[in-house]
């Protein structure tokens, strides 16, 4: 595993998304098989008021295997990668490059024309991969459920649960996929994700977007973790470059943000998404202050109902 730190990261992007380039799978507001994108946080620590700044690679695909004639079961199989990568002056923040790995197994089942179910594993690897041991492998689950009220409208439930580094979390989002007109369309997973479209052109598409991420990474030296927490609301424009690949550029502001690092045994009780529940853990990093993010993404997609 030391060996498999050391390949560049853009060799691996590149191999994921060579793999994986083919595919689809369904998403919110279109269908979308692969993802790859970068963003960049111009962060500030409060104490220090010294700047440095976190460059974040993704990429993302998933492959629906149907199971039966009608495509009314099938498999999901898919997996993303990411990594952080911290620089510049950082005095008590002792975070270089952390990364994460999660390959997804799943099950969707078309009950009728109206009703979708959907399971899906999830693990995850989320480590700065300098010692990868057993611990450094997480396990959760989510069970989701779509209703389609009209040719415009459909709305989802998710549950589910994942082994996070800070505690137990619970995942409780709804979901809303509502085409307004022929120009506007909300969709997203509250309160993770959301988005309010604007067809500019048949080509240009601009708007609102709200993302967010709750995740951790273990860190080797002195088994500490790494918590990053982000709610960005941001603006963005996209535009499709060919027939399928759209690309998006977001600027978005971070008005929830934690970047900080804690001993392992000192955790939250559980979370319910961003909500912590019971007493909160003491970071033994400086905090971060809250600031401005930038993403751009191109992504694979094909038009749903």
């Amino acid at each position: 595993m030391k060996l498999f730190a050391r390949v560049p990261l853009r060799l691996l992007l590149f191999a994921l998304a060579l793999g994986l380039l083919p595919t689809t799978a369904r998403s919110q507001g279109y269908a979308e098989g692969v993802g790859l994108n970068y963003e960049v946080l111009p962060l500030k620590l409060g104490a220090a008021e010294t700047s440095f700044r976190a460059d974040i690679y993704r990429a993302n695909a998933i492959v629906p295997i149907a199971l039966a004639a009608d495509s009314s079961r099938g498999l999901l199989l898919g997996a993303s990668l990411e990594a952080l990568r911290f620089s510049g002056p950082r005095p008590g923040f002792a975070v270089g490059n952390v990364y994460g790995l999660s390959p997804v197994l799943g099950y969707r089942h078309r009950v009728s024309s109206k009703l979708e179910l959907t399971a899906l594993v999830l693990p995850a690897l989320n480590s700065d991969l300098r010692d990868v041991r057993a611990g450094d492998l997480t396990w959760g689950g989510v069970l989701r459920a779509g209703y389609r009220t009209s040719p415009r409208r459909a709305y989802r439930l998710t549950v589910g649960y994942r082994q996070q580094f800070y505690g137990p979390q619970y995942v409780l989002l709804l979901g809303l996929d509502w085409r307004l007109g022929q120009r506007w369309r909300l969709f997203g997973d509250l309160p993770t994700t959301f988005n309010v479209s604007y067809a500019v052109t048949p080509r240009v598409n601009a708007g609102f977007n709200l993302n967010g991420i709750n995740t951790a990474y273990r860190l080797q030296e002195q088994n500490r973790y790494f918590q990053y927490l982000q709610g960005h609301y941001g603006l963005f424009a996209e535009t499709y470059v060919s027939a399928r690949w759209a690309l998006r550029a977001t600027a978005a502001y971070a008005v929830t943000r934690r970047l900080e690092v804690y001993a392992q045994e000192d955790q939250w009780p559980a979370t319910l998404d961003y909500i912590g529940l019971g007493q909160a853990p003491t970071p033994l990093s400086p905090r971060v202050e809250k600031g401005l993010a930038f993403r751009l993404a191109l992504s694979y997609r094909v038009p749903t109902p």
